[in-house]
C-alpha cells in the first residue's frame, strides 16, 4: 500500500469512525487541562525515535483532583484516583506507515527491576461499580485513558492517562510500538528516564 492509498484510507476512516476522533481530541483536551494552572505543571520528558514522538508526565495529586473535581466526580472517585499513580503520555505517529498502540505491550520496570503493575480499564470499571459511581462520571473518566489498542496513521496523535499501583522506588516506562499493517514491520522501542510517583495525600498513608 503506497502513501497516497494510505492517506485515502485514512481519510475516510475519520468519516466512517468519526466517534474514535472525538474521543482523541477528548483526551488530547484532557492532557492540556491536566497541565494547569502552571505551578502544578508537571515536568514532561519528550522522546523520539524512528519517526515517533513519545511524551510522559506524572500527574500530582493536586491535579488528580483539580481536573476530577472540576467535573463533578464524587469524592470516593477522587480519593481512589488519588491512591493511585496517573501518567499522561502523549504520542505522535510522523512515520510513513501505521504505528500499533498498545500498552500491554509497554514495561514499567523499577531501578531494582520489579515490574509496576498497570490498573487496566476493567478494574477500574470494578471499582467504579463497587463504589457507585454515577454512569456519567464513568464516561468522563473513560475518554481520559489513553486507548488500550489504536493503529495511528501517518501523522495522527493519540494521548491519555493510563494508571498504575505507585510503586516505592523510581521506575522507567519502555515502550514498544509494532509497525506496519500487518504489524511486521520493524518495531519501535523508546525508553523514559527515571519516573517518581508523588507521595500519596496525608490521609491516604
Amino acid at each position: 500500500m503506497n502513501l497516497t492509498t494510505l492517506r485515502h484510507t485514512h481519510l475516510s476512516r475519520k468519516i466512517e469512525h468519526w466517534p474514535r476522533y472525538t474521543a482523541i481530541t477528548g483526551m488530547a483536551l484532557c492532557c492540556n487541562l491536566l497541565s494547569v494552572p502552571a505551578a502544578w505543571a508537571a515536568e514532561r520528558n519528550t522522546y523520539q525515535n524512528n519517526g515517533i514522538t513519545f511524551s510522559i508526565s506524572v500527574r500530582t495529586p493536586d491535579q488528580i483532583r483539580a481536573f476530577y473535581t472540576g467535573r463533578g466526580f464524587p469524592e470516593a472517585a477522587i480519593r481512589e484516583l488519588e491512591s493511585r499513580c496517573l501518567l499522561t503520555v502523549g504520542i505522535q505517529n510522523n512515520r510513513q506507515d501505521i504505528a500499533w498502540l498498545e500498552p500491554s505491550n509497554w514495561q514499567l520496570i523499577t531501578e531494582h527491576g520489579a515490574r509496576v503493575a498497570r490498573v487496566s480499564r476493567d478494574e477500574l470499571a470494578a471499582r467504579w461499580e463497587a463504589l457507585h459511581i454515577p454512569l456519567a462520571s464513568r464516561a468522563t473518566f473513560g475518554w481520559t485513558q489513553l486507548p488500550e489498542s489504536r493503529d495511528l496513521y501517518p501523522g495522527e496523535t493519540a494521548g491519555g492517562n493510563i494508571v498504575v499501583v505507585p510503586p516505592g522506588e523510581a521506575f522507567t516506562v519502555t515502550v514498544r510500538f509494532a509497525t506496519g499493517t500487518d504489524k511486521q514491520g520493524t518495531p519501535v522501542t523508546l525508553q523514559s528516564s527515571p519516573l517518581t510517583c508523588t507521595d500519596l495525600p496525608e490521609a491516604q498513608k
